[in-house]
């Protein structure tokens, strides 16, 4: 019986080590002031054969514009050689980048994790903005890695912080009084 054990722990052990991580698509989170410059990076974890990528990254036009200098390629993905790069089409009205993307022309595919691209934003109001990644493909594939998306925290001086995305303030203590009173005086209509 413990050889049979054995024998399992180790066919465990040989296919556990076969399987590889998913690569991750992600894109930066910061926290910054109002009219700070600052660059995001879109990165990936655990590539494997990665020959060419795409994506599309939306942004709170009204918190965040991307500057003249736009989005840039990193060094992790040319490997310092010749490449196809399209920094995509900016559009600050709507708070989209949309078609970044970049293939190698004559280098090995690329492994591991890094940078794929960076993109300049100038910080314009206070508040959060979510930063989204949208139509990303590996190797010209819509499937088999994951995404994750980040976000700008602007503050101000008069708010240092700020909330969570998809949060909703607390509603004060006398607006809360308020509401069980009034829930109070309609259920003793009812009674």
């Amino acid at each position: 019986m413990s050889r049979t054990l054995a024998a399992l722990a180790f066919a465990s052990l040989a296919l556990s080590s076969q399987v590889q991580a998913i690569p991750i698509v992600s894109v930066g989170s910061a926290t910054v002031g109002i009219g700070d410059t600052f660059t995001i990076p879109v990165s990936i974890t655990d590539a494997v054969d990665l020959t060419s990528f795409q994506f599309d990254l939306s942004f709170g036009a009204s918190i965040l514009q991307v500057t003249a200098t736009g989005v840039t390629e990193s060094a992790f993905f040319t490997q310092g050689d010749i490449t196809a790069f399209v920094p995509g089409f900016v559009d600050n009205t709507a708070g989209q980048i949309l078609g970044v993307s970049d293939a190698l022309i004559f280098q090995l595919p690329v492994n591991g994790s890094g940078v794929l691209a960076n993109v300049e934003f100038t910080a314009r109001a206070a508040g959060t903005s979510p930063l989204t990644l949208s139509n990303v493909f590996l190797n010209l594939v819509d499937t088999g890695f994951d995404v994750a998306n980040g976000e700008v925290c602007v503050t101000a001086p008069a708010a240092p912080t700020c909330a969570p995305v998809g949060t909703v303030p607390a509603p004060g203590s006398l607006a809360l009084l308020a509401a069980g009173l009034a829930l109070l005086g309609l259920r003793g209509r009812t009674v």
